[in-house]
C-alpha cells in the first residue's frame, strides 16, 4: 500500500517536472507553416518544444539587437544578410541536422532526404 501510494506520488511529480519543463508556445505559434518554392513546410512547433535534448534556443538562438524576445527567422536569414545564412540555408541545417543526428542515436525523427516529405504543395 505505501509503495503503491509512493510510486504514484513519484509519477505525479515526474510529470509536473516535464510539464514545467516544456515551454509554452503561444497559440498562433503552435504549428508554423513556411511557404517555399517545393511547397509549403509545416513545422509542428509545439511538439518539437517538449523533445528532449532540444532547448528554444537551439533554433532561437542569437539576435544581433541582444534583445530577449523571439525573432521571426527572416529577421536576420534573408536572400540578402551577410552574417546570417539564407532562411533555406539555415532551415535546412537545423531540421535535416537534428533529424539525421536523432535517427543515428537510434530514434524516430522527421524526414532527412525526401523533399516531398516536408514540401507539401497543395492538392488540386
Amino acid at each position: 500500500m505505501f509503495t503503491s501510494r509512493l510510486i504514484c506520488i513519484m509519477l505525479l511529480f515526474a510529470t509536473a517536472c516535464v510539464q514545467a519543463a516544456t515551454p509554452e508556445i503561444p497559440a498562433d505559434k503552435a504549428v508554423i507553416e513556411f511557404p517555399s518554392k517545393l511547397g509549403t513546410v509545416t513545422f509542428a512547433h509545439e511538439a518539437h518544444a517538449g523533445l528532449k535534448n532540444v532547448e528554444c534556443k537551439t533554433c532561437h538562438h542569437t539576435y544581433p539587437d541582444k534583445s530577449p524576445e523571439i525573432h521571426d527567422c527572416r529577421d536576420c536569414h534573408t536572400t540578402d544578410a551577410k552574417d546570417a545564412p539564407k532562411t533555406k540555408e539555415a532551415f535546412h541545417l537545423r531540421c535535416q541536422g537534428c533529424h539525421k543526428y536523432t535517427v543515428e542515436s537510434g530514434e524516430k525523427a522527421g524526414p532527412v532526404k525526401k523533399c516531398k516529405l516536408c514540401h507539401v504543395k497543395p492538392s488540386k
